[in-house]
């Protein structure tokens, strides 16, 4: 029987950037739904919580979903931790308050070494895994009626893991809420990774406010806990340059456990690990003239990890 020799390596570089390598890294299945799919979640982690909207919600927070006023879809690139290739696909739809969505993840680990239980090489093998989304978020209350506006959201996912020849499906619920007492604040809670005993996916609870400090700048803060890691604590901002109207500059902090630095990042600048947990990117938005209701927005967002490596995410979204 194949002994899979790099699977604590997997186990933490396909954890979140947040989390790097805790005690209990690697204790439960399905590490890589902590991964953020969208270049904005990269720089602003946890505190999307918060600050999620349209398809951004299928993976921070489905109350999210409900802030898709166009229909709108997404596609990721991701070049992750130790050559590790992510993909990921999304969509939003709008109905009467609300929305619904729908996501495909894809991660290819690359081929690894095989080994039998006397450590002889038994040839290559690959894994990857794949995350099937589907959920709804609306508006409960407005402000009229009780102060603020009340959003909540749902959603499925079925989760395909494939380790050589061994494969896994099972099934894992997230739920969300928004509340809005202000148009500069907005408060977030989310459960994710809701799952039975069998599938043991790191569940996670998470709870942060966005705040508008001034009219082109909002600053984010959150905590979250997974049941196979300390608590931890996220701040970002997003900056709105005034000259650039459609530009917007990010910048990220995730705590994370200590880690070494990186001797191999193609980033020289960024090897050492005291710069683990920051993120950094932007974005810009734009209109082809020839379509005049149709919006594309590119996000970049770069995560260097100590040891890990230097991440580097693409998001392109289209609404219409």
């Amino acid at each position: 029987m194949k002994r899979i020799s790099l699977i604590v390596l997997l186990s933490s570089l396909v954890a979140s950037r947040a989390l790097a390598v805790s005690d209990n890294a690697g204790t439960k299945a399905g590490a890589f739904l902590k991964i953020p799919t969208d270049a904005r979640g990269v720089v602003m982690g946890a505190t999307m919580v918060s600050a999620a909207k349209g398809t951004e919600g299928l993976r921070w927070n489905p109350a999210g979903l409900a802030f898709a006023t166009t229909k709108e879809a997404a596609g990721t690139h991701i070049e992750y931790y130790q050559e590790v290739k992510i993909e990921n696909v999304s969509m939003a739809y709008p109905v009467e308050n609300g929305a619904f969505g729908g996501s495909v993840f894809y991660l290819n680990s690359g081929d690894m070494e095989g080994r039998d239980n006397a450590g002889i090489a038994t040839g290559d093998f690959s894994a990857y895994d794949v995350v099937v989304t589907g959920g709804y978020g609306g508006r409960l209350k407005s402000r009229d009626e009780v102060g603020m506006d009340i959003y909540a959201g749902a959603q499925l996912k079925v989760v395909h893991e494939k380790i050589a020849d061994t494969k896994y499906n099972n099934a894992a619920v997230d739920l969300g809420a928004v509340f809005d007492p202000t148009d500069a604040l907005r408060l977030g809670f989310t459960a994710r990774n809701l799952s039975t005993g069998k599938a043991d996916f790191p569940a996670e609870l998470g709870g942060g406010l966005s705040y508008a400090l001034f009219p082109l700048f909002t600053t984010s803060l959150a905590l979250r806990y997974t049941n196979d890691a300390p608590v931890r604590v996220g701040v970002a901002g997003e900056y709105r340059m005034p000259h650039f109207e459609n530009s917007v500059l990010r910048v990220g902090y995730q705590s994370h456990d200590e880690m070494n630095s990186s001797v191999d990042a193609k980033i020289e600048a960024l090897r050492d690990a005291s710069l683990a947990g920051l993120a950094f990117g932007g974005g810009i938005d734009f209109q082809p003239p020839q379509y005049k209701t149709l919006n594309f927005t590119i996000d970049y967002g770069m995560a260097p990890f100590g040891a890990l490596g230097i991440s580097h995410t693409v998001t392109v979204k289209a609404r219409w």
